[in-house]
């Protein structure tokens, strides 16, 4: 008898954990394509993704699908992708050649989950890129509607010149502003370490006081430099912000070596499927392998 009561007690737990899983991955509309379960998207950003996906799909059998929620529920934004990308089976079951682009409002993350049969043409690295160009200064500013469509453009054209696809879709890229911000940080960057130096070279103490006082100061700023810009920016966007540290961080060293003396210094150093039903689309089974990136904005 207590054997058949663990029974039935594991048989709840497991109910109620598949339970949780069905109400936390949202069900795909009748459209498939466009599933705007977060109400930020206008009606004509969702007659133009499903109208795209839908030809797209029909001539090529690659299916994009766009997903936004409230929230995730508790779940990380990676994971609910993975399974929302299989749950629905978005693109072909043999090509695997589906793409999602979720975006959580609440938590304010978007994913880019691509299949394995486009990882090829959409590696990581690029899909963080494009997410960074065509969406995220969008979504910043709150223009969901605007940065989803933007950015849906993007991968689109993506994905149709990967199949020869017949695409007059241009997307706008918003980068430039940023680049502009990179390109500033780095002047000023050259700017502290050239002031820096110079002040060794015109501070007191002898030649060699001075020469040792300017190589200890681009050893301290130089590898720090190079370190923060490759691994503390987690993307293209963080790098005027990583850099001005840097300038912060390099004119403190300079002022405080030079004015700590000469003297001192020698000792430092799917195809879709049209379902029988109401005329709505579905996925043809397509899986993800977790490829893909991640934003937060």
């Amino acid at each position: 008898m207590k054997k058949l009561y663990c029974a039935i007690l594991s048989l709840l737990v497991a109910f109620g954990f598949c339970a949780i899983n069905v109400v936390a991955i949202v069900s795909p509309s009748e459209r498939f394509y466009v599933n705007d379960r977060a109400g930020i998207l206008s009606a004509d950003t969702e007659d133009y993704i499903f109208s795209q996906s839908r030809a797209l799909d029909e001539a090529t059998t690659a299916q994009i699908v766009v997903v936004t929620v409230p929230n995730l529920e508790g779940r990380d934004l990676e994971g609910y992708a993975t399974e929302l990308f299989r749950s629905y089976g978005i693109g072909d079951a043999k090509k695997n050649n589906g793409l999602l682009i979720l975006l959580a409002l609440e938590e304010r993350q978007v994913r880019v989950e691509v299949g394995y049969g486009l990882e090829g043409a959409l590696p990581d690295a690029k899909t963080g890129r494009l997410q960074d160009e065509y969406m995220i200064p969008y979504f910043k500013d709150d223009n969901f509607d605007e940065g989803m469509l933007n950015g849906y453009k993007a991968f689109f054209a993506e994905v149709a010149k990967e199949y020869n696809f017949d695409s007059n879709v241009a997307p706008t890229r918003v980068s430039n502003n940023i680049k502009s911000e990179v390109d500033f940080s780095f002047i000023s960057f050259i700017l502290c370490i050239l002031a820096s130096s110079f002040g060794a070279l015109f501070s007191e103490g002898s030649f060699k006081h001075k020469l040792i006082l300017f190589f200890v100061m681009e050893l301290f700023v130089i590898p720090i430099a190079i370190h923060g810009i490759s691994v503390g920016a987690k993307s293209w966007h963080e790098l005027p912000m990583m850099l001005t540290i840097f300038n912060l961080v390099s004119a403190f060293l300079g002022v405080s070596l030079i004015t700590g003396g000469g003297a001192g210094i020698s000792g430092g150093h799917g195809h879709s499927g049209h379902s029988g039903g109401g005329g709505g689309f579905s996925g043809g089974g397509g899986r993800s392998g977790g490829g893909g990136s991640s934003r937060s904005f």
